[in-house]
Parts: C-alpha cells; sequence; structure tokens
C-alpha cells in the first residue's frame, strides 16, 4: 500500500489512505485503544452488510502485530454535505428514507449495544481521560467545560433512561451529513460510513445528529432549519425536542 494516498490523519495512531484507482480505502490503526475502534468499525460494517443495507464492504483486514489495517470498498458517491443548494430536498427525502430502513431493522438482531448505560460511562471515561475536545462544542455550548456538560448530562440521564425504551432501534450514532454518501446525479443515498458507533439506541439519537447537521447553518448552509424540520416531519416517530437536545449534549463526549 506505499502507493496509497494518505487521506486522512486521525489521532497519532490511525490513517486513512485511498488506493490508486479510488475504488478501496485502507483504515490502520497502531495502537490497541485505535485497534479496538477498528475492529469495532469492521464489525459494523460486516453486520450491517448482512442486513442488507447499503455500506463499505470490508474486503481485507491484515494484522500486522503492531499494526492493524481494515480495507473496504468505496462507497460511490459523494457526501451529503456536498449537495448543491438545488438538491438538498431530493436528498433530505433520501437520507430520511435510509434512516428509517435502518431503525426498521430487528433491535433483537443486532449484537451492538448504544444504550445509555453504555454509552453515559464511556462520556465520563473520555472526560477524565482528557479526550473531550472543548473547542469543537456546539455554537450553544463553547466556552464552558467538559466536566460542566458531564454534570449536565447527568443531571438529565434519568429521564433519557426511562424514555430510551420506548424508542429503541438500531442506531447509525454518528448520523450526519459527511458520513452519508448520495449519488451526485439523481442525490439517492447509496450508503454510510463511519458506522463504529453503531448499535441499538433511542432513535433520537440519529435524529438528533443530522437534524443538526443539516441546521449547522456555518457548515451546511445550502440545507438549513428547512430541511432539518423537513427530515423529522418524513419520520414515522414525532420527535421529543428535549431528547433531540440531549443526544446532542451526549454527542459532545465523542
Amino acid at each position: 500500500m506505499e502507493d496509497w494516498h494518505v487521506v486522512t490523519h486521525g489521532r497519532s495512531d490511525t490513517v486513512v489512505r485511498r488506493s490508486p484507482d479510488g475504488r478501496c480505502y485502507a483504515k490502520s490503526a497502531t495502537s490497541e485503544p485505535a485497534k479496538e475502534e477498528l475492529v469495532a468499525e469492521r464489525d459494523r460494517l460486516i453486520w450491517l452488510c448482512e442486513a442488507g443495507l447499503e455500506t463499505a464492504v470490508v474486503a481485507e483486514w491484515y494484522d500486522g502485530g503492531d499494526t492493524w489495517t481494515m480495507v473496504t470498498t468505496t462507497v460511490p458517491g459523494i457526501p451529503a454535505s456536498e449537495v448543491p443548494p438545488y438538491a438538498t430536498a431530493r436528498a433530505t427525502s433520501s437520507i430520511a428514507m435510509y434512516l428509517t430502513d435502518l431503525h426498521d431493522l430487528d433491535v433483537d438482531e443486532c449484537p451492538f449495544d448504544r444504550r445509555l448505560e453504555v454509552t453515559l460511562p464511556a462520556a465520563a471515561e473520555h472526560v477524565a481521560a482528557g479526550l473531550v475536545d472543548e473547542t469543537d462544542f456546539d455554537l450553544s455550548r463553547l466556552g464552558r467545560t467538559a466536566p460542566e456538560l458531564l454534570e449536565e448530562l447527568h443531571d438529565g440521564a434519568l429521564r433519557a433512561s426511562l424514555e430510551e425504551d420506548i424508542d429503541l432501534v438500531v442506531c447509525h450514532g454518528d448520523y450526519c451529513l459527511p458520513n452519508v454518501i448520495v449519488d451526485p446525479e439523481t442525490y439517492d443515498v447509496t450508503g454510510v460510513v463511519d458506522v463504529g458507533r453503531l448499535g441499538v439506541a433511542d432513535c433520537h439519537a440519529d435524529l438528533a445528529l443530522m437534524t443538526r447537521s443539516m441546521a449547522a447553518r456555518h457548515l451546511n448552509p445550502q440545507y438549513g432549519l428547512e430541511c432539518a424540520q423537513r427530515l423529522l416531519a418524513t419520520y414515522p416517530v414525532e420527535a421529543d425536542p428535549w431528547r433531540l437536545d440531549y443526544y446532542r449534549l451526549l454527542d459532545e463526549f465523542f
């Protein structure tokens, strides 16, 4: 893979490369924590493909002892964040349809758990380890500290935990515009990427992140609040505004 083009460096212990023909990507990890994340993503990609939804296909897995590499096929198309303004309505409809299909998967068949009993302790661990980037908070939370937000998260935990069982689905876990790939001509979804946080959770976890992604004018100005509202209107369950905000708060820790 020496002639593969480096696309991104994650932390110092991860790197993503693209094959010369653009048909494959290779993600490599050089530490045990990065390896665990890579294994999580690999297993979820395999499961999602077997479930029949469009995503990247795991082509190879290499265990080099101190370096681990996953090779996947390229999901054809462009990130939904690159859709031109005149096509956002069409893209939004397809994004909503894909999300509905994902959430219609059988929860009992999904081996991955992202309920609050898993994610809340993980959030606390990230704060304790100094892994939360306080400069990357939502605009409404900039200037606050990770411990402050963690306290707010815990304040709402009982209510969120009592309500999550009502709307448990298979969630993508990071369902935002850059992670959804669409056909550049039809603007239909061709697949999703970055599925390392996929698992059983409250449907609001996905709805919260996609509507935030669409409404973020400084990131995706061609969408806006209207598209976010259209997504919620299309989704078969009426969204709870309180839970949307809670799951956006939870996402600050990951």
